[in-house]
């Protein structure tokens, strides 16, 4: 196996350090843990910013602490329309309010320590927790994680599981918050719900549901990849020096209902480029695809780390 996920982790020889080295989902009902909520301008680490943390940190069952605070950048503290009308937040109240990234996310990691995590389709909050710490040089962000949403999908099948729709299920609340802190509150109210109903057998299919994977194996069956497979029915070229294997990688693609191409064409999906390849101008499908793209073809051009981010993501879902 030279691409494959192992209880939830994508492993890939040869990039395993373009990957973030975050911990282990473990589902499971604690009584000592941090809960935690982030506030994004956007859903990507790549290129948006955090605008709040919330945290709650509890022992033996009780809360014994909390964090909150907006989170104020030294460039740029916009704030897209839709998330101010979402949460309330606004680019004058992080100015005014705020505390400077580096403090915030300083004061975030000594207070999150070594607990384990929980919150609601963590792996988003975890993403960006752990971009913000590795960029002012703190310990790695790698404590195992419950995520709740795993929890509700499992007790709450084929249906829509968004947090509200979890509250508004047990009676705790009709309106979500959109806060860090406050939805930190209500994701514990929501543990604790379901802590009292799961049974044995719900937590052992939670448990099942992690994925365990080869994806460069012979035979792939579709049940494995689950939903969300970012790379089904994707025309794929790769380009440049990719650190992951090439011939694993095609075979990674086609295993996953994906079609890897040679050429960059109209119908290309993403074009997968070595991170240093990404800007050079003599990189002749870079240059195609720029040309295509001009003419109207939805070309997306990732680089390894952004579609080996996108892999982990989906393992990880």
């Amino acid at each position: 196996m030279s691409i494959y996920v192992k209880n939830g982790i994508l492993h890939v020889d040869g990039a395993q350090d373009k990957l973030r080295q975050k911990g282990q989902e473990k589902p499971d009902f604690l009584s000592n843990y941090t809960m935690l909520d982030v506030e994004t301008t956007g859903l990507s680490p790549f290129r948006d910013r955090i605008t709040e943390l919330g945290g709650v940190k509890v022992r033996n069952g009780q809360i014994v602490d909390q964090y909150t605070n907006l989170v104020k950048f030294p460039k740029n503290n916009k704030v897209p329309a839709f998330i101010t009308k979402l949460n309330g937040i606004t680019e004058e109240q992080i100015t005014n309010e705020g505390i400077p990234a580096e403090q915030a996310i300083k004061e975030f990691r000594e207070f999150i320590g070594d607990d384990t995590i929980i919150g609601y389709n963590v792996n988003f909050d975890l993403n960006f927790l752990y971009d913000l710490s590795q960029k002012y040089n703190l310990p790695v962000l790698n404590n195992d994680y419950v995520d709740v949403l795993r929890l509700a999908r499992v007790y709450y099948p084929r249906q829509h599981n968004r947090l509200i729709d979890c509250m508004q299920r047990a009676g705790i609340a009709q309106v979500e918050q959109h806060h860090g802190l406050a939805d930190s509150l209500d994701t514990i109210k929501v543990y604790n719900d379901f802590n009292q109903h799961f049974t044995e057998d719900l937590l052992e299919q939670a448990i099942g549901k992690i994925k365990n994977v080869d994806l460069t194996g012979d035979e792939v069956d579709y049940y494995q990849l689950g939903f969300r497979n970012p790379v089904q029915d994707k025309n794929i070229v790769l380009s440049g020096n990719l650190h992951m294997d090439q011939r694993d990688a095609g075979k990674m693609i086609n295993n996953m209902g994906g079609q890897l191409d040679q050429n960059v064409e109209n119908t290309t999906n993403y074009l997968i480029m070595g991170d240093h390849d990404f800007f050079r101008k003599n990189n002749e499908d870079l240059n195609r695809a720029r040309l295509l793209i001009k003419d109207g073809a939805k070309i997306k051009r990732l680089s390894e780390s952004f579609f080996l981010s996108m892999l982990d993501d989906w393992a990880r879902s």
